[in-house]
């Protein structure tokens, strides 16, 4: 590998600080789209977007015979003051999720940069950040779908079932085990360091 390229894939102070920013605006917007967005919605009443899981109703299709399956589709629901204030409140949960990680992911960076990268406090920080994107994603959306389905529930939908779209969060609990992977690794390059250290 030659020296420019060598320069140019090393994380360096610049790449640091650019890493921070980029968090920092992944928690922004998650602020904006969770949480202020839905009660600046609230305050001029304007209708929750909710989406429905329903099956694609194409007479022309069906007359011939041909299979289609189902569609999700954007319905506007008058939700009362309680739904709206589940759904903020998801939304809360949401932007502390993604702060806490965000946090977790500066920490680790800091660990590395000050020289330290196998100590105890960056393998705590690793396993964390696993848990958070193993657990805590899985229970965002097991937060959400009851809230969905109770203002779907509130609506006449011409005897269509009140189905809402299950999106399994795999890439939040992939990416959590890599990264608890990733923390075992750290444990042992601290133990052949300590045995280094201990031939010195």
């Amino acid at each position: 590998m030659s020296s420019r390229l060598s320069r140019l894939l090393t994380f360096d102070r610049t790449d640091r600080y650019g890493l921070g920013v980029l968090l920092a605006l992944v928690v922004l917007v998650q602020l904006v789209v969770r949480v202020v967005l839905p009660v600046a919605d609230w305050l001029r009443g304007e209708p929750v977007r909710v989406p429905l899981l329903s099956a694609v109703e194409v007479p022309a299709l069906d007359a011939v015979g041909t299979a289609h399956g189902e569609g999700v589709y954007d319905v506007l629901v008058d939700a009362s003051a309680g739904q709206r204030a589940a759904v903020v409140a998801v939304g809360v949960m949401t932007v502390a999720l993604v702060a806490v990680a965000a946090w977790l992911v500066l920490a680790v960076m800091r660990s590395i940069a000050s020289g330290d990268p196998f100590g105890p406090a960056t393998v705590g920080r690793l396993r964390l950040l696993a848990a958070v994107l193993v657990i805590g994603a899985p229970v965002l959306t097991a937060a959400e779908l009851p809230v969905q389905g109770w203002m779907l529930g509130t609506l006449d939908l011409g005897g269509l079932d009140p189905a809402t779209p299950v999106d399994a969060p795999w890439q939040a609990v992939v990416g959590g085990l890599v990264v608890a992977l990733l923390a075992e690794a750290f444990v042992v390059g601290r133990r052949l360091r300590e045995d280094v250290e201990g031939l010195v």
